[in-house]
């Protein structure tokens, strides 16, 4: 089984987005495209092929698609993803999947950060972040999550607002 194009996917795929502490360079960038590539095309649930895609956003978040239409990821598959992801990230000496509690934004050049949450709350109260500051929501669900630009938007339209108390 080959994955599909990115762009193929229904909007109903679902995703799941990890996103590397640093941009990676183009060798470790080579070297995931190989792994992902390796890993889609043997991914399965209960034995079955999955239909998956992935794409790498910003040199720093990949994001893995799958129509589940025909078969549904079981927490075991995705499960041997994020260990198949542990494995890579450890092979090219960046933390990926270590950084699920952490928070990414855009900083005043725009430039892409990725920083704790005690950080990010810190960043807040003393005014460097603020409703406009742009922030990756990477807990979005859906491929037409993504096409809608729902993945990387200002803070005030995100869950990040609530969690890191901003007074509006």
């Amino acid at each position: 089984m080959s994955f599909v194009n990115f762009s193929d996917l229904p909007d109903a795929a679902r995703v799941w987005i990890f996103g590397a502490e640093k941009p990676l360079d183009s060798s470790q960038v080579q070297k995931l495209r190989e792994n992902m590539g390796l890993f889609l095309e043997q991914w399965t649930a209960h034995k079955r092929e999955l239909n998956p895609s992935w794409e790498l956003r910003h040199n720093q978040f990949i994001v893995v698609g799958l129509d589940e239409s025909m078969l549904a990821a079981s927490g075991c598959s995705i499960d041997s993803m994020v260990r198949n992801l542990k494995n890579f990230e450890s092979a090219i000496g960046a933390n990926i999947v270590g950084t699920s509690l952490k928070v990414f934004y855009r900083d005043k050049n725009e430039s892409i950060q990725c920083v704790g949450r005690a950080e990010f709350k810190q960043l807040v109260e003393n005014g460097t972040v603020n409703e406009a500051t742009v922030v990756f929501n990477n807990m979005i669900q859906t491929v037409a999550d993504l096409r809608q630009n729902r993945w990387e938007i200002p803070m005030q339209e995100s869950w990040h607002l609530q969690a890191f108390a901003v007074l509006v």
